[in-house]
């Protein structure tokens, strides 16, 4: 029998995550003997709740999850296709906010489920008390900016983005702030799992990161079939939607510490900005090693074909 593995992806089923949809929809996970579900997020349990609780076997989420979770010396870094943070802050022009200072005493709209590490660090980079800025927890931060509930929302640039062009409020009407350009910027989806596995599963474990590196693979290599995945899974979405989100999710893969050793790779660097942001932000931060938390013996021991970046 195939082994059944359950995956909590940090979203819906998108181009964010092809490369597992790859490996649940196109039979790879079948030929490796394991049955593997992408399971949308749920908003009422995190993914590392879930995931701690054993609601979950695997789960999409952030290094600052991990830290910033109930047991943070429970989980394992395995890999990160995404090697620099897709978030942007947009803000209106006509609104008179300049820098992320200029936030204090107004608004923000930001995903639930503590996301929000990333944009706390940049505020206070920035010089101000993140608990000047009022969150808003909302799935859909879109809508908070376009209806002027926020006055700023937490976006990809793969997905939320162009959602808010769609949706009447364009590019040229906003200031994007971008982490990074306060020295502020976290590693956002990476694949998480429980410590329990390493060592008691090492084979299936080894078998997953395989199988999750061939997926993103061939969706990188056959673009084409990718995009036929993401428009059974997400119909409700554009096949032009889907080829930008695709062609972010590229770069961002082609970027960061893959550059120099391979694509995916779990770097402890990714962890340790994570547990920094959280001491500077909240005064305190687990007391761990961000070397043994990126897992990376997995990644390590995979074929050198599957971390190549033929398509970059």
């Amino acid at each position: 029998m195939p082994r059944e593995i359950r995956l909590r992806l940090l979203w819906h089923p998108q181009a964010q995550f092809i490369g597992y949809l790859l490996a649940e929809h196109r039979g790879l996970a079948r030929r490796r003997g394991i049955a593997l579900t992408c399971e949308p997020i749920d908003f009422r349990q995190g993914g590392m709740s879930a995931l701690l609780s054993g609601a979950c076997d695997l789960a999409i989420a952030s290094p600052a999850h991990l830290v910033e979770s109930e047991a943070p010396e429970r989980l394992a870094f395995l890999m990160a296709v995404q090697q620099a943070s897709p978030l942007v802050y947009p803000v209106r022009k006509s609104a008179g906010i300049v820098t992320p200072a200029d936030l204090a005493g107004r608004r923000a709209a930001v995903w639930p489920g503590g996301e929000d590490l990333e944009f706390r660090w940049m505020l206070r980079k920035a010089g101000i008390d993140p608990a000047t800025v009022a969150r808003l927890p909302t799935a859909d931060t879109v809508e908070a900016l376009v209806s002027g509930a926020a006055d700023c929302a937490q976006m990809t640039v793969y997905h939320e983005l162009h959602e808010m062009e769609h949706r009447g409020l364009p590019l040229s009407e906003v200031e994007l702030f971008r982490p990074a350009d306060y020295d502020a910027a976290l590693l956002k989806d990476g694949l998480i799992a429980r410590r329990d596995w390493i060592g008691r599963e090492d084979a299936l474990l080894q078998d997953l990161i395989e199988l999750f590196l061939e997926g993103w693979q061939m969706a990188f290599a056959d673009p084409e079939l990718a995009v036929a995945v993401c428009r059974e899974v997400r119909p409700d979405m554009s096949e032009h939607h889907h080829r930008v989100q695709l062609g972010h999710m590229r770069e961002l893969a082609a970027s960061g510490h893959a550059l120099a050793e391979g694509f995916a790779v779990p770097h402890a660097s990714y962890v340790q900005r994570a547990l920094d942001a959280m001491h500077d932000v909240d005064g305190h931060a687990p007391t761990l090693a961000a070397e043994e938390i990126a897992e990376r013996r997995y990644w390590a021991a995979a074929p050198a074909e599957l971390k190549a970046m033929a398509w970059a």
